[in-house]
């Protein structure tokens, strides 16, 4: 089976995805980040460094994660070396790759950049391939968002990860499956000729004939989660096409209806020279014009230039929360 271990967690809410082979830079920098954790721990000059320039909060994310391991694993050896990482999957002909093998604890740690997402169907399958080759019956995986500074830990029996896979390869292999629009939509090869997400842009369409009761869609539950369902997809091609209509006008064709309009640039002064003038002008007035520093940011700054002192977490302030809609990935279909 041509399926890689990557893929699980995308197939397990959309049996249709397809790997877009274009992964994009969020893709570039977790490559790049990953090359880094394991010179890191192997103590080695980083080889990657030639194809991806890193800053200082990447560097900052990934000694984080180095800390972390070293924590985790409590004293015991732990493994970095792809070689050592390596390992088969039953029923997969694609091997995975840990980031870290920690044998003494039954335990693998990965590296992830970017949000906290779901990875549980990975990891499950990671941990059925290093139950078979450590010939043990459970297995613990820690996943380490170093953006986000967090860990999540997941356990596994034997009998838990191979359900867990076995879930979703079934779905992946069933011949009459349909694909789900998701989360994971825009990484996906067929983002753009999906049938599920097309049909639900023509049924946002409809908003546009005659006779469309908008009230009647607000007033019902179950269509108001199915238009915003093809809204947030209908949003997706808005973009894409978009884009195709400023290449076609720039380059002297007409698209009915629309326009280039060229607005001038903001003008700004640089902080080299705002810092040139900092003292005549005052501190304090000038780090007021420029407003707020994220606890993000200032956490980066300070682990940066400030190596003698633990970060001051009484500093950080918090703002008004927000609410924002999620999807679900659970629609009627009435």
């Amino acid at each position: 089976m041509s399926l890689r271990p990557s893929n699980l967690p995308k197939l397990a809410v959309c049996a249709c995805y397809v790997s877009n082979p274009d992964a994009g830079s969020a893709a570039a920098r977790g490559s790049a980040l990953d090359a880094l954790f394991r010179a890191r721990m192997q103590g080695v000059p980083d080889q990657a460094e030639m194809f991806y320039e890193r800053t200082a909060g990447d560097i900052a994310a990934v000694d984080w994660a180095v800390n972390m391991l070293h924590a985790l694993a409590g004293g015991s050896p732990v493994l970095t070396r792809e070689a050592d990482c390596r390992l088969s999957i039953p029923g997969f002909e694609n091997p995975g790759t840990a980031d870290a093998l920690i044998p003494d604890k039954l335990a693998h740690a990965d590296l992830k950049t970017g949000q906290v997402r779901n990875y549980r169907e990975q990891m499950a399958a990671y941990a059925l391939g290093l139950m078979d080759a450590h010939f043990a019956s459970e297995w613990t995986a820690h996943l380490l968002f170093c953006d986000q500074r967090e860990i999540v830990t997941l356990r596994f029996t034997y009998d838990e990860a191979k359900a867990t896979i076995e879930k979703v390869i079934a779905a992946y292999s069933n011949p009459k499956k349909q694909p789900s629009p998701c989360d994971y939509c825009g990484w996906c090869a067929k983002s753009e000729t999906c049938s599920a997400r097309l049909a639900l842009t023509d049924s946002a369409l409809t908003v546009a004939a005659p006779g469309f009761d908008f009230a009647a869609v607000l007033a019902d539950n179950a269509r108001l989660g199915q238009f915003l369902a093809a809204c947030a997809v209908l949003d997706d091609f808005r973009e894409k096409a978009e884009e195709t209509a400023k290449e076609r006008l720039q380059s002297g064709a007409e698209v009915p209806g629309w326009r280039i309009s060229t607005r001038r640039g903001p003008e700004f002064v640089d902080n080299v020279t705002v810092g040139h003038h900092i003292q005549a002008l005052g501190f304090g007035v000038v780090l007021a014009a420029y407003g707020n520093l994220s606890a993000k940011k200032f956490r980066e700054i300070w682990e940066e230039k400030i190596k003698d002192k633990p970060f001051p977490e009484e500093a950080v302030k918090h703002g008004k929360a927000s609410l924002s809609l999620r999807q679900t990935h659970k629609t009627n279909k009435e």
